[in-house]
């Protein structure tokens, strides 16, 4: 066998006194919930078009509905859902939630990114 130590308590010392954290609580700003399969294909575009952006973004996977979906974003400690179902994207809008705030608007699906990068600076 061989062995490996780096002393967890000095290792974590020495991450305080740069300031670093260890384990953040959020993993993502963003986590995109689709309804549908056509809205599930426009919010992977719209995710590459947040990470292209520089905005952590992920989506739920799998088909979940919408209950199943908003835990996953809760799980991953988002600050912002976007939902989008086939009415939003006929209107050509997302619905952008504020997880922390408890507030819900409308927006359109080419302003997302702008709203975003707004509201997180």
């Amino acid at each position: 066998g061989i062995g490996f130590g780096i002393g967890v308590d000095r290792a974590l010392l020495s991450l305080e006194t740069e300031g670093k954290t260890f384990g953040d609580e959020r993993r993502v700003d963003v986590y995109g919930v689709a309804l549908g399969e056509d809205a599930s294909r426009a919010m992977a575009v719209l995710v590459g078009k947040l990470r292209n952006a520089g905005i952590s973004s992920d989506m739920s996977y799998g088909g979940r509905g919408l209950k199943g979906a908003m835990k996953g974003a809760d799980r991953a400690g988002a600050r912002f859902a976007l939902v989008l179902g086939e009415s939003e994207l006929e209107a050509g809008e997302v619905q952008l939630k504020d997880l922390t705030a408890h507030e819900q608007h409308a927006v359109a699906l080419d302003d997302v990114v702008a709203q975003l990068q707004a509201r997180l600076s």
